[in-house]
C-alpha cells in the first residue's frame, strides 16, 4: 500500500487584521475629523488583511467625516491623451493615427480610471459620486462638497488653482496618504504653479463637442514628482503634518492649505 503524503498546509497569515472599526478609530487618531474634506490615496495591500476589502475603508472614511463631510480621490486616464507624447511604452509611429481616430472622447461615468488601483475605481462608482470633466485628470468626490470640489475642473492648468485641487486648498481639506507613496500626493502638483518655473506645454485630449468627438487642446506644464519624498520628510521634521501607523500600512495627514504653502517656500528656497 503507498502512503499518500500529508497535506501540504499553508503557513498562517502574520499581516495585520483591519476592520472597519479599527479603521474608524485610527483614521481619528491620525487627525480626521467630522466634517472634514479629505483627498485620499491608498495601497489596500499595504494594510495587511482588511476585511472587506477596499469597500471597508471607503465606508469607514465616510463614517469618519459624516455626513457633513466629502471623500475624494483622484481618478486619473492617462490614456486619453496624444499618443504621440506615450513614453511608457511609446507605441509605434504607424500607430498613432489609429490610436487618436478609435480612442473613445472622454466619458465620467465610462472611462476607467487607469494606473490608480482598485480603489479609485470602486470609489468612482459609489452612491452619491461626482466625477470631475477633466478628460486626463480627473477626480471623483463624495459627500457635502463633492458639486463645489468636481463640477467644474479647467482644461488649462489640470492642476492649477481653478482645479478640484485650488478649490480643496480653499476649503482648507486634508490629504490622506493610506499606505501610499508620498510620490503620490496629487496635492503637492498644486505647487507648480506658484512656484512659476515650469515650461509651458501644449496637450490634447478626445472629449465630446456639440454632440461629437473632438481632439482639444489645452494648456499645461509637465509635473514631476522626483522631490516629492523630500519634501514630505521636511514636513515631518516640520511638525507640520502627522504620521501613524494603521494596521501595517504608514499613513500621514496633510493639512492642504499650511502644506502648500510651506511646499511653495521650500521650493522657492531650494530652487526645485
Amino acid at each position: 500500500m503507498i502512503e499518500r503524503p500529508p497535506p501540504k498546509i499553508d503557513p498562517v497569515d502574520t499581516r495585520s487584521l483591519v476592520t472597519r472599526s479599527t479603521l474608524v478609530r485610527d483614521l481619528r487618531k491620525l487627525g480626521v475629523a467630522e466634517a472634514d474634506k479629505v483627498m485620499v490615496h491608498a495601497s489596500i495591500s499595504s494594510f495587511g488583511f482588511i476585511v472587506g476589502g477596499g469597500r471597508t475603508l471607503i465606508d469607514a472614511l465616510l463614517e469618519v467625516v459624516g455626513d457633513s463631510g466629502t471623500v475624494a480621490m483622484p481618478t486619473f486616464s492617462g490614456e486619453n491623451s496624444d499618443p504621440a507624447e506615450w513614453r511608457r511604452p511609446p507605441v509605434p509611429p504607424e500607430w498613432i493615427d489609429i490610436i487618436r481616430e478609435e480612442t473613445p472622447a472622454y466619458d465620467p461615468l465610462m472611462t476607467p480610471a487607469r494606473d490608480m488601483g482598485s480603489l479609485p475605481e470602486l470609489f468612482r462608482h459609489y452612491p452619491g459620486a461626482r466625477r470631475s470633466p477633466h478628460p486626463q485628470s480627473s477626480f471623483t468626490a463624495v459627500g457635502r462638497d463633492a458639486d463645489a470640489l468636481v463640477r467644474e475642473h479647467s482644461l488649462n492648468e489640470r492642476f492649477g488653482p481653478n482645479s478640484p485641487l485650488g478649490k480643496f486648498y480653499e476649503l482648507e481639506g486634508k490629504s490622506l496618504l493610506l499606505g501610499a507613496s508620498p510620490r503620490k500626493c496629487s496635492l503637492f502638483y498644486l505647487s507648480e504653479h506658484r512656484v512659476g518655473i515650469a515650461p509651458t506645454i501644449r496637450k490634447s485630449a478626445p472629449m465630446m463637442r456639440d454632440g461629437r468627438k473632438e481632439w482639444v487642446e489645452y494648456m499645461d506644464c509637465p509635473y514631476t514628482a522626483y522631490w516629492f519624498i523630500q519634501v514630505t520628510d521636511y514636513l515631518l521634521r516640520e511638525g507640520l503634518i502627522s504620521k501613524l501607523r494603521i494596521g501595517d500600512a504608514d499613513c500621514i495627514c496633510l493639512p492642504a492649505r499650511p502644506t502648500v504653502d510651506a511646499i511653495t517656500r521650500w521650493r522657492l528656497k531650494n530652487n526645485i
